[in-house]
């Protein structure tokens, strides 16, 4: 299976070649004056992006690797076609200084305590924190603007450069994000369609007409089966997006009006939300057992006919286990975008937060090399072919595993789901499968299938995902629209963070579950608030904003 999102709008951009440099014209230009030379021209071929060390030089690391990753015969994590390809086109010999299958950064503290770093590696956030407060790793900013491609740079900014803020500290890129996507974090409404139809029911364009639908669907006849509800709900409290239609972003961190970061979760408008979800529950219209139900217990209604609304993303689709029964389509869902309570917009939440990154180590004679790297392995992925396919399928060419792993550096598409929901939709209303450009074959002939008659959960799912009023095209519409809000600390947990938020967090669940449940008043969460800023809360809130203006 081919992991990455390869990112199609990311093509190489050819700039205009000025061949009258030399030439006279109507401005004025003197043509005995010798053209400014070009930048490139006095820098050997190891100085540029993509150009090959001579004589070669060679860059530790250190590694972890799956007991089940895939090798072609005779390869193996230190002697592969990966590895040799680096080699040909970087003279680069990478050489792994110790590779484990589990417990990586149990050993890598180890090799932080006793200073013994290869030249480049991948951190955590919290190790990343440590290296530059040590001073151990290399300053890459100037090495970045030298060295990264136009390709890598569009990559790593698509979220308007939150990722890369991430690895800055105080003006310094310290190091690379392994970049992942945010926008597959759209908040969307999945309806029961039929439902909608067969009681006279408008499809929903404000929030109020979602909860009188969510009314509606609660008071339904199941024929039997039990005790119909509007909203599904479990313990985890899947409220989110709900939250999100009154313009509050619980557990993420906002800008408040004087450019401060605040804590989501205690944003007074809080209180609004929390009366329509406690509303909901005394007219049974959720669930009076989620509160003890997993997920999976709680979509047991969904299957069963006795919920017909839920909040979710793009690829909640594949939850919808009862919408398929012996090969037929027995449930009609629809999807809609998040309405708002008022004129303004609804954003999903959304998170760009960086579980890894990679560093250089102060010690390395060529901390560009990490660079240099990345830009080989980025080439492979935005453009393609047969020869540096290598590095996302090996030399045997199989998609059918995951073989990118084997790259000592490898990075996420942030666009992806925009990009499925861009060219997907196109791809199968015009059933032209070569507007995908090779990516993504696997879901068009799910969808083909289901389209001409092979009706299972999975080829049901990449239809509903990709049709051209789908889950991906809403995507892409949020992306278009700006729908995002996305989380404005990306930094690694801050001290008070690591001891308090924890407790925190279980006390905010506990609250909003008594408050939906009617055992406490929505004005307790009044009280919450003052709680969550005297046991810790208001501290991180200072800890946040001291790393915000140290970026």
């Amino acid at each position: 299976m081919r992991k990455l999102a390869t990112t199609l709008s990311v093509l190489s951009v050819f700039a205009l070649a000025l061949t009258s440099a030399c030439s006279s014209g109507t401005n004025g230009a003197d043509k005995n004056i010798a053209p400014s030379a070009d930048p490139s021209a006095s820098k050997s071929p190891a100085q540029m992006p993509m150009g090959k060390y001579d004589p070669p030089i060679e860059l530790t690391t250190v590694r972890t690797i799956q007991p089940t990753q895939y090798f072609s015969p005779g390869e193996t994590i230190d002697n592969n076609a990966i590895y040799d390809y680096y080699a040909e086109k970087l003279g680069v010999t990478i050489k792994n200084k110790w590779t484990v299958t589990k417990d990586y950064d149990t050993k890598l503290k180890i090799a932080i305590a006793s200073d013994d770093l290869p030249d480049f590696f991948r951190v955590s956030p919290v190790d990343l924190v440590q290296l530059v407060e040590n001073d151990m790793i290399a300053d890459l900013t100037q090495l970045w603007k030298d060295y990264a491609t136009d390709d890598l740079k569009k990559w790593v900014s698509y979220d308007g450069g939150i990722q890369m803020a991430s690895a800055t500290f105080n003006g310094k890129l310290m190091a690379i994000p392994q970049t992942r996507s945010g926008y597959s974090a759209l908040g969307l409404v999945y309806i029961r369609k039929d439902w909608l139809k067969e009681m006279n029911l408008a499809e929903p364009k404000t929030v109020d007409d979602l909860l009188k639908i969510s009314k509606a669907f609660a008071g339904r006849d199941t024929g039997g089966k039990g005790k119909a509800y509007g909203l599904f709900m479990d313990k985890t409290l899947p409220i989110a997006n709900f939250l999100n239609m009154y313009h509050v972003y619980p557990k993420i961190w906002v800008k408040d009006s004087a450019g401060n970061l605040s804590y989501g979760s205690i944003d007074p408008k809080m209180k609004d939300a929390l009366a329509a979800l406690q509303k909901m529950f005394k007219e049974g219209q959720i669930d009076p057992e989620f509160g003890v139900k997993d997920r999976l217990k709680e979509m047991e209604l969904v299957a069963n006919n006795r919920i017909g609304m839920l909040f979710g993303r793009y690829s909640d689709s594949v939850s919808l286990t009862g919408a398929v029964v012996d090969g037929k389509v027995v449930q009609e869902w629809d999807v809609y975008m998040l309405p708002s309570i008022d004129s303004k917009p609804a954003m999903s939440q959304a998170t760009a937060n960086v579980t890894s990154y990679f560093v250089a180590s102060k010690k390395s004679k060529h901390p560009e090399g990490l660079i240099k790297i990345t830009n080989l392995y980025m080439d492979s992925t935005v453009n393609s072919n047969a020869e540096n396919s290598v590095l996302t399928s090996g030399k045997e060419r199989r998609t059918d595993q995951i073989i990118y792993e084997v790259n000592p550096i490898y990075m996420f598409g942030q666009l992806g789901p925009v990009e499925m929901g861009q060219l997907i939709p196109k791809a199968v209303k015009a059933k032209d499968q070569s507007i995908l450009k090779g990516q993504w074959g696997n879901v068009y002939n799910n969808i083909m299938k289901f389209m001409n008659g092979e009706v299972n959960l999975v080829n049901y799912a990449n239809y509903f995902n990709g049709n051209e009023n789908g889950t991906l095209a809403k995507v892409a519409q949020g992306y278009d629209q700006k729908l995002y809000k996305f989380d404005e600390f990306t930094g690694a947990p801050t001290p008070t963070m690591g001891d308090k938020m924890a407790t925190l967090l279980a006390k905010e669940d506990e609250v909003i579950t008594k408050i939906i449940m009617g055992s406490l008043p929505v004005e307790a969460y009044d009280a919450f608030i003052s709680d969550w800023k005297r046991l810790g809360g208001d501290q991180i809130t200072q800890e946040v904003n001291k790393w915000a203006k140290g970026k």
